[in-house]
C-alpha cells in the first residue's frame, strides 16, 4: 500500500513538473518572439553571445544564497563552483583552481557547520538560501527590465539581458525550491521539508548531518557514535533512503580505524556491491577506498591495482587520499624513493581535506607507512 502511494506521489509530482516548466517555456518563448522582432541583428548576436556568461551569473547568485546563508548559520565556507570556475579554502586561504568535473559544473558551494546545535533549523536556512537568491535576482531582473523602455541600442542589449536573466532565474528557483529527488540528489526545497517534516525523516537527516558535521569537526572515524551509525542504517532501510549506500563507507572507515581488518572489508565490499546506485561523478571515491584499503591493510597488489585501475581523478577527491594510496601501492612495488615522496606529499595536503576526522586517520596511516 505504501508503494502505491509513493508511486502515486511521484506521478503527481512528474506531472506537476512537466506543467510547471511547460507554462514557464511557454511564457519565455512568447515574450522572447515578441521582444526579438523588434530588435536589431548587433542586439540579437550580442545576446546570443552573452548567453552563456549570463547562465553563469544566474548559477553564481544562487550559489552565492547558500553561502550567505550558511556563513549566517555559522557554517565555515570551504566551496564554490560555477562551471568551470572552482575556488577551494586551503587552510585559511582561497585558491582557484578550474573545475575539470562535469557533475559539479551546475554549480556548488560547501559549507561546513561548526557545532552540532540546532542543526535542523541551521541547514534548513542553508538549503533554503539558493533558491531565496534566485527568486530575489528574478525579481530585481525583471523589474529592471520592465523600467527600461529607451530604444537605444546599448539599452535594448542591457534590457533583453536583464529578461533572459529573470527567466533563467525563474527556472532555477522552481527546480531547487520544488521538492524532488533524482539520481540520489535532492533538491534544496526537498531537503528543507524533510528537515522540517520530523519523524523519521527528520531524524535520518540529522543523523546524516551530524555525520558530517563530526567528520569535519575532527572526530575520526573509530569514535564515531556506533548506535547512530546503526541507528542511521535502520531508518535509511526503512526509508529506502538513497544516501544510505554511503552509510557503508561510515562503517568501513570505522572498523578500518579501530584495526578490525575483516569487518572493514565486509562494509568495503558491501559499499562496492552497491556501486551502481552511486553517481558516476561519485563513484570514483569507492574504487579508490578499495584501492588503498587492499594495498595498505591486506597487502594484495592485484586488488589494490585492480580498484586503482577504475579510480579516474575528479573534483572534491582530496588529494591526499589519493597520493597515500599510490604511495601504498608503490610500496608493495618496492618503489620506497617515489613512495616517500607520496606519503610526504599527501601529509602536506591533508590540511585540504573537508573530512578532518579521515584526515587524522590517515595521517597515521601515512606514519606507519613511513616506517614499513
Amino acid at each position: 500500500m505504501e508503494s502505491k502511494k509513493s508511486q502515486f506521489i511521484k506521478a503527481i509530482r512528474t506531472i506537476a513538473v512537466i506543467v510547471i516548466f511547460g507554462g514557464i517555456g511557454f511564457f519565455a518563448a512568447k515574450m522572447g518572439i515578441a521582444a526579438s522582432s523588434g530588435m536589431s541583428k548587433l542586439s540579437i548576436l550580442t545576446l546570443a553571445l552573452l548567453f552563456i556568461p549570463i547562465f553563469f551569473i544566474v548559477i553564481a547568485i544562487h550559489e552565492a544564497g547558500h553561502a550567505i546563508a550558511g556563513v549566517w548559520m555559522n557554517f565555515d565556507f570551504k566551496t564554490f563552483i560555477v562551471g568551470p570556475f572552482m575556488w577551494q579554502k586551503e587552510q585559511s586561504k582561497w585558491h582557484f583552481n578550474w573545475n575539470k568535473n562535469v557533475n559539479t559544473a551546475g554549480g556548488l558551494v560547501i559549507c561546513m557547520p561548526t557545532g552540532t546545535e540546532n542543526l535542523a533549523k541551521r541547514f534548513s536556512v542553508y538549503a533554503a538560501g539558493g533558491p531565496i537568491a534566485s527568486l530575489v535576482l528574478t525579481l530585481v531582473a525583471y523589474g529592471s527590465y520592465s523600467l527600461l523602455l529607451s530604444s537605444a541600442t546599448v539599452v535594448e542589449i542591457l534590457r533583453n539581458t536583464l529578461y533572459i536573466m529573470s527567466v533563467l532565474s525563474l527556472i532555477i528557483f522552481i527546480t531547487t525550491a520544488f521538492p524532488m529527488r533524482a539520481n540520489g540528489f535532492s533538491s534544496d526545497g526537498a531537503r528543507v521539508l524533510r528537515l522540517l517534516k520530523g519523524g523519521d525523516t527528520s531524524r535520518f537527516e540529522l543523523l546524516i548531518l551530524k555525520l558530517i558535521t563530526g567528520a569535519s569537526a575532527g572526530i575520526r572515524p573509530k569514535e564515531i557514535d556506533i548506535n547512530e551509525l546503526n541507528e542511521a542504517s535502520t531508518l535509511a532501510q526503512k526509508l529506502n533512503a538513497p544516501f544510505g549506500v554511503y552509510l557503508h563507507s561510515f562503517f568501513h572507515q570505522a572498523e578500518f580505524d579501530k584495526g578490525n581488518i575483516e569487518k572493514a572489508e565486509e562494509h568495503l565490499l558491501d559499499y562496492v556491491k552497491e556501486v551502481e546506485s552511486i553517481p558516476k561523478g561519485i563513484r570514483n571515491i569507492v574504487w579508490l577506498d578499495a584501492a588503498f584499503f587492499y594495498a595498505f591493510a591486506k597487502k594484495d597488489l592485484e586488488k589494490a591495482e585492480n580498484y586503482w585501475n577504475k579510480f579516474e581523478p575528479a573534483a572534491l577527491i582530496p588529494k591526499a587520499q589519493i597520493l597515500a594510496t599510490e604511495a601504498a601501492i608503490d610500496i608493495l612495488k618496492n618503489e620506497n624513493k617515489t613512495a616517500q615522496s607520496k606519503i610526504e606529499a599527501a601529509e602536506n595536503e591533508i590540511a585540504n581535506m573537508l573530512d578532518n576526522g579521515l584526515g587524522i586517520a590517515l595521517r597515521e596511516k601515512l606514519s606507519q607507512m613511513k616506517t614499513s
